[in-house]
């Protein structure tokens, strides 16, 4: 489907997003959204800390991109890349728009991954692949992580943007593990000032603290030091969003071990290997094929080894760079992460730091 047909079939897909019908990796959807022409659009973050992650990482998707178009099953199909900005959304959007996008890999945060895919929805079908794995699996990561490092009460401070379900996940997984949950306290994204929220939890007579997902995590941990409640009386935990987070002792920053251009990777892989099988652009189709090439018996960790298993097989299970393994939909599972700890002079105090995985 090219030109004004193509743009229809967007424009249709709109009105169904709007419906709450949105069609992503793994639905059915018409098959026909197709010009020969595989689009992958990169979101990624071009300011703040990290800007330079993101320029490597988009020239380790133009290297690999070389090599994906090589082989003899995109003899067919053109594939492109369509780099944008994730910190301009709606330009990047309209980006993407513009050149019929079909898969779109990124942001790299999880906060900022959940608006972008209510954003992402007015373009209709598309495969939408995260560089981030679900919160409620980030969430029962770090409730094993804070029990092994022997605290027994926790409070959780939870971004506005996360469903409450994930301030669950972590009260269930915590228990389990035979610890208690002082409580849970719901921080608004927008909010200048945190001061009834920190007043709660400094009145908890937990020894740790988890920021989930918080949109200012900084002011925070500021506020809760100002009430004698911050890092020092008890130790506080990061994850979801630590890019303006002062190092201090006290506190705890998880963030995946692996480098931004290793997991953009392997996202280009699980793309251009489902469009192989699916012998299509036609998005819908190529995100129904996403469980042929990571859900599989036979392990392979390169597109070329994958590719070659593929030709043999029907299916095989792609281990990526940066992930153990992926769902059926392409979001990651089994994920390492570095909880790194502080020194006084704000250095990464190696003898505490320690690695911890998700699953």
């Amino acid at each position: 489907m090219r030109g004004p047909d193509r743009a229809a079939g967007r424009a249709a897909g709109r009105l169904l997003a709007s419906a709450g019908l949105i069609l992503a990796a793994c639905t059915d959807g018409p098959v026909g959204d197709a010009d020969g022409e595989l689009v992958i659009g990169s979101l990624l973050p071009l300011t703040g800390t990290d800007a330079e992650a993101a320029i490597e990482a988009r020239a380790a998707l133009d290297e690999r991109v070389i090599e994906v178009s090589a082989a003899e099953e995109f003899d067919g199909l053109q594939v492109r890349l369509v780099h944008a900005d994730a910190t301009l959304l709606g330009a990047a959007l309209d980006e993407f728009d513009a050149n019929n996008v079909d898969v779109v890999i990124g942001p790299p945060g999880f906060s900022d991954n959940l608006r972008t895919q209510t954003s992402l929805s007015q373009l209709g079908t598309f495969v939408h692949l995260p560089l981030v794995e679900p919160a409620d699996a980030q969430a029962a990561m770090m409730a094993d992580a804070i029990v092994a490092d022997g605290h027994a009460v926790a409070s959780v401070l939870l971004g506005g943007s996360l469903d409450s379900s994930i301030g669950e996940a972590f009260v269930e997984r915590f228990e389990s593990n035979g610890g208690t949950v002082a409580g849970v306290v719901t921080v608004a994204d927008d909010a200048e000032r945190f001061d009834p929220e920190v007043v709660q939890v400094s009145a908890h007579e937990s020894t740790a603290v988890l920021l989930l997902g918080t949109a200012d995590p900084q002011s925070l941990i500021a506020g809760m030091r100002s009430v004698g409640a911050g890092p020092g009386s008890r130790i506080i935990y990061v994850i979801g969003n630590a890019e303006n987070v002062v190092p201090d002792v006290g506190l705890r920053i998880a963030v995946p071990s692996s480098r931004l251009a290793d997991r953009a990777v392997d996202r280009l892989v699980i793309a251009a290997l489902a469009t192989a099988v699916a012998g299509t652009d036609d998005p819908a189709t190529v995100g129904a094929a996403i469980g042929q090439v990571v859900d599989g018996d036979q392990v392979c960790s390169s597109f070329s080894n994958c590719l070659s298993s593929l030709r043999e097989s029907d299916a095989v299970r792609y281990s990526g760079a940066a992930a153990n393994g992926f769902s059926a939909e392409g979001t990651p599972r089994q994920v390492p992460y570095r909880l790194v700890a502080f020194t006084a002079e704000g250095a990464i105090n190696d003898a505490d730091s320690r690695s911890i995985t998700s699953g």
